[in-house]
């Protein structure tokens, strides 16, 4: 009895958060929740973009600037030298360093699928903070995940499971709400 009344509870509690899944990957509700939040990040995206030679290891990994959309040339992932463990291998990769100018939310945004993980000095991946919009996919945006950054602390940018050679990454501040 006491089993299947746990079991029950669980079974209720999923079933509750269904409704809210739905509407989670609705792009249209989700970009009509933060209208200036998606407005800001798509003219951002769209701007101009340096193009950068991704690293083979972090000792070769160019700065990727936060605020700025890089271009960026991927190599073929058995040759790059990828710390984060959880990493699907296949297709292109590259590293990238990272600081940021003030601690805070900052999204990273790339125009292809991609594994991204975001390294801190210590050769740990830091966890996702929380769960993009998903509705800049109009703008070319494939993928993007949130992160809680330090300033003054050397990051890693790792980028694998790439189909492409070439893609546009894009790292910047969470605006407000």
């Amino acid at each position: 009895m006491r089993s299947s009344g746990l079991a029950l509870a669980g079974l209720l509690a999923v079933s509750a958060l269904l409704p809210l899944q739905g509407r989670a990957t609705d792009n249209d509700a989700a970009c009509a929740d933060a209208p200036a939040v998606t407005a800001a990040l798509a003219r951002a995206w769209t701007m101009p973009a340096d193009m950068l030679e991704a690293g083979r290891s972090a000792a070769a990994a160019p700065a990727i600037r936060p605020g700025q959309r890089a271009d960026a040339r991927l190599d073929d992932e058995t040759r790059v030298t990828l710390q984060a463990p959880g990493r699907r291998t296949a297709g292109q990769a590259g590293i990238f360093v990272l600081g940021v100018p003030a601690s805070g939310l900052y999204r990273v945004m790339s125009s292809a699928r991609a594994w991204i993980e975001i390294v801190a000095p210590d050769g740990r991946p830091l966890p996702v903070f929380m769960r993009p919009l998903r509705c800049l996919r109009g703008e070319g945006v494939q993928k993007e995940l949130i992160y809680r950054l330090e300033a003054g602390v050397a990051y890693r940018l790792e980028i694998s499971a790439v189909a492409e050679a070439q893609v546009g990454l894009m790292v910047i501040a969470e605006p407000a709400p």
